[in-house]
């Protein structure tokens, strides 16, 4: 299995196929694992790329209390080199979609596009969920891992998702649980983080993606996002929540095939 060691952490990360690199960057308490509906599909045409953030999957921290998104970032650049590419197309979700922020601002010369899902920029301008879907994200690690799943279903699920798509993403993420600790240091990350202030200074092709019924990360967000990037696209789905690539796997799917397409040389 591949690792890279770097700044008192041993990163996992995975590639399949072959073509044009693509790195995708899972969210908050997930692994690399839980791109079972995209990386497959992806890999296809291209190389794609997979990393187990500070926190999750098989990556191991000495020492931590928090996860920090700089550090996660360097992180994939730590990937990259190892991997023997120069720059990549990026895809983060929710907290991936920040990192990958970060790492489009802190290495804007290893990026060849930027896709950015489910997420938000941080900070005062982003609009947050509802108090009692915010107090969840703490109350979980009080709670067995198939209750904090269940418990967090109707905020990041649509209605119309079958039984079927939560379960297998439900033995995906329980498979690869992280600790309460871990999970933590992740979480503390995100508070005080934000590159909004600093989004007009990306010069890379960017598309923003988000599901309108998404009530862990507000749609609003999306749009805050698209505005403050320089020609970004956005795709809003209207029969999505936050978890859009189980509830409409094929439009997502879509999306970045044609994005990636778009900005390849």
């Amino acid at each position: 299995m591949p690792f890279v060691a770097r700044n008192g952490a041993r990163i996992h990360w995975d590639s399949l196929g072959q073509g044009e690199p693509v790195v995708l960057i899972m969210g908050l308490g997930c692994s690399s694992a839980m791109w079972f509906r995209v990386a497959p599909q992806l890999a296809k045409k291209n190389r794609v790329i997979l990393i187990d953030n500070r926190g999750s999957g098989q990556t191991q921290v000495a020492h931590y209390v928090v996860h920090r998104v700089s550090h996660m970032a360097a992180d994939v650049a730590a990937v990259l080199d190892v991997a023997g590419e120069a720059s990549a197309h990026l895809i983060g979700f929710s907290m991936g979609g920040m990192i990958a922020q970060q790492f489009a601002l802190d290495f804007p010369g290893r990026l060849r596009s930027l896709a950015l899902l489910g997420t938000h920029s941080g900070g005062p301008w982003a609009m947050q969920a509802a108090p009692h879907v915010r107090r969840l994200l703490f109350d979980k690690t009080r709670m067995s891992a198939e209750e904090s799943l269940r418990a967090m279903r109707p905020y990041t699920y649509a209605p119309d998702t079958a039984d079927a798509l939560f379960d297998e993403d439900a033995l995906v993420r329980l498979a690869n649980h992280p600790t309460a600790r871990d999970y933590q240091a992740q979480l503390h990350a995100l508070i005080g983080w934000s590159v909004f202030q600093d989004l007009p200074r990306l010069a890379c092709p960017t598309l923003v993606m988000h599901g309108l019924q998404d009530q862990l990360i507000p749609a609003a967000n999306a749009r805050r996002t698209a505005q403050r990037v320089p020609g970004a696209q956005l795709i809003e789905l209207p029969d999505a929540s936050h978890w859009l690539m189980t509830d409409q796997n094929a439009r997502c799917l879509d999306a970045l095939r044609a994005h990636i397409d778009r900005h390849t040389p």
